[in-house]
């Protein structure tokens, strides 16, 4: 038997429990540990404001009322983090929604590969949008410039995007403590 049995929920933009298909798959999937990784290191010229931090501290607060407390926090490279965390801890899979800025998608790419060669199972999902940019483009396969014909091909063409997803009944597993997770005060958002 795999003694690796924890599904690790990498939570980004996706602050809520409603509509998270990354939540519906690591449940599914059995015990979860659900992070929140605040990335300041990748992120460079695109790190949050005060404004955002302030948002972010309290939308960390609420989803971490509504999962029993159990949302672990760190702050740094959350390629390093998240291999420290499948290193120390019996992670089989890793699951999040994708981000769609470049720096993001370019650190996500970089993480899912190294996860792979390790051998954990890793899924992200499109939990933003109603369809993926690469689902709409013109018939050469560039992205659309202009409003009405991506409209046209994108939202009267295509056929409707899923129902939202209710919340799984119950979020399997305990509380995990984890060496070098932070409180939220600890992430400096305030």
């Amino acid at each position: 038997m795999n003694d690796r049995s924890l599904s690790l929920l990498w939570l980004r933009q996706d602050l809520r429990i409603t509509d998270n298909p990354a939540l519906r798959a690591a449940a599914a999937a059995g015990p979860v540990l659900p992070v929140y990784i605040l990335d300041d290191v990748n992120s460079g010229a695109w790190a949050m404001g005060a404004a955002s931090r302030a948002w972010l501290h309290h939308s960390l607060q609420s989803l971490d009322r509504s999962v029993g407390g159990r949302l672990r926090f760190f702050a740094g490279d959350a390629s390093e983090i998240i291999a420290s965390l499948v290193e120390k801890l019996p992670i089989r899979g890793v699951y999040w929604n994708r981000c769609y800025e470049p720096w993001r998608s370019r650190r996500d790419t970089r993480i899912k590969a190294a996860l792979a060669e390790a051998g954990i199972e890793v899924e992200s999902f499109n939990a933003s949008l109603l369809w993926e940019p690469w689902q709409v483009c013109k018939p050469d396969g560039d992205p659309y410039r202009v409003f009405t014909p991506f409209y046209r091909k994108g939202c009267l063409s295509r056929e409707a995007p899923r129902q939202p997803l209710a919340p799984p009944r119950e979020l399997p597993g305990e509380a995990v403590r984890v060496a070098g997770s932070l409180p939220l005060a600890g992430l400096g958002l305030l």
